[in-house]
């Protein structure tokens, strides 16, 4: 049987992931995702967001088991990723033991099908007080990044 790809040509389906919003955490190394594509995302303002708080799906998956039973959502490194409608371009927010980790970064972004910084329809990073973890809470320090 004959190949009919040429050397060092890739076979493509020539379709582009839709992006997703969502919502993640780092614990104990592992990254843990819940995500929707950018056409489920829900209205919050000028932004597209996820549907479900960290709160609700922390509970249901320690309910189910894929966490520990006795921890609480707030505990581990977590973060958020949404879509500025004005703008056209997503937010990705973590708390800073995740931005340090550009592995776990370009994970995220792979994951949800984010576009990169440098392009018109890219993605910004950042910190925001509402994700950070017991750690970086008490360690006393404000160096976000």
């Amino acid at each position: 049987m004959k190949n009919s790809h040429k050397r060092g040509q890739r076979k493509t389906s020539g379709l582009v992931p839709e992006p997703h919003v969502g919502i993640f955490w780092l614990l104990n190394g592992k990254l843990l995702i819940d995500s929707v594509p950018l056409g489920e995302a829900e209205p919050y303002g000028d932004h597209l967001t996820h549907p479900r708080s960290h709160i609700d799906v922390w509970e249901q998956w320690r309910l189910g088991g894929k966490v520990p039973a006795e921890s609480e959502y707030e505990e581990f490194p977590r973060g958020r990723v949404m879509y500025n409608t004005k703008t056209q371009r997503f937010t990705l927010l973590a708390d800073r033991c995740i931005l340090r980790e550009k592995i776990m970064v370009t994970k995220i972004m792979s994951e949800l099908h984010l576009p990169s910084e440098n392009t018109d329809r890219g993605t910004d990073r950042g910190t925001d007080s509402h994700y950070r973890c017991f750690a970086c809470l008490h360690s006393g320090s404000e160096d976000l990044l």
